[in-house]
This record gives structure tokens, sequence and C-alpha cells, in this order.
């Protein structure tokens, strides 16, 4: 019964992410990172990352407040290097996340930006969406209006 489950489950993942194959591993030691499912079927993919960098720690895939799925990404660790030059002088950290293709690095941003707030870049509707600034005008958020 349990190697019938096992089959069962085997199935399911192939036609859920299409295949059970893993690209080749760059670099020795890279760290597998799973695809991650959509609400809609659509599966973000898997990808590999460094296992550990220099002053910073790996934060694991979730779900924010708004059912948004925020990718596995490196965050500065707090009192290191990496964190205490920017941190001091009104900066963020925004986080690195895999396009689809290759991994983007995190960086620097400035905290506050008059006028604007920033949105965090995250999976919404099916789509990936990268940080921005977003104007902000009389309490609203600004949007651009097309013809």
């Amino acid at each position: 019964m349990k190697s019938l489950v096992l089959i069962i489950c085997g199935v399911v993942m192939v036609m859920f992410f299409g295949t059970l194959s893993i690209p080749a591993q760059q670099n020795p030691g890279d760290v597998w990172v799973e695809p991650h499912p959509l609400p809609n079927g659509t599966a973000i993919p898997g990808y590999w990352r460094p296992p550990f960098k220099m002053g910073f720690y790996w934060a694991e895939g979730r779900d924010d407040d708004h059912g948004n799925w925020i990718p596995g990404h490196w965050n500065p660790v707090p009192g290191s290097n990496s964190n205490s030059s920017n941190s001091n002088s009104g900066q963020v950290w925004a986080p690195g996340y895999y396009n689809g293709a290759m991994w983007i690095p995190g960086f620097w941003r400035p905290g506050r930006r008059p006028g604007y707030i920033w949105n965090d870049p995250c999976w919404s509707n099916n789509r990936w969406n990268d940080g921005h600034w977003r104007k902000y005008e009389g309490g609203q958020p600004w949007r651009q209006r097309f013809p």
C-alpha cells in the first residue's frame, strides 16, 4: 500500500512540476531551492544557490501577509560589515531574487524617497513584480493612466 501511495505521489509531482529532473549543479556545494507552486498551478522554477555568502544569511521563501510569494533571498547579518556600513546611512536592504534564468543580487536602496513609496518585489497575480518606487500623492498611491 505504501508503494502505491509513493508511486501516485511521484506521478502527481511529475504532472505538477513537469519533470523531476534538476538542472546540473554549477558549483560544488551549491544548495538546491525547490520549485514553488502558485495558486493557479504555475510552478516557479527551482534553482541552485551558494551555500553561504559572507556577511549574509539565507531567508527561505514564504507567502507574505497578502498571499504573495516572496522568494528565498540573502539578508545582511545584523551587525556585520555588510550591514553596518549602510544601515546607519538610512539605506534599506532590497533582497535579490532568481528571475527564472539567473540570480539578481540584492542591493542597498534609500530608506525614504519624498513623494514615493517602495513596493517590495514579489510574485503576485501569477507574475513576477520587480521592486520599485511608486509615486504617492494626496494620501493615495499614484497610478499612471494609459489612453
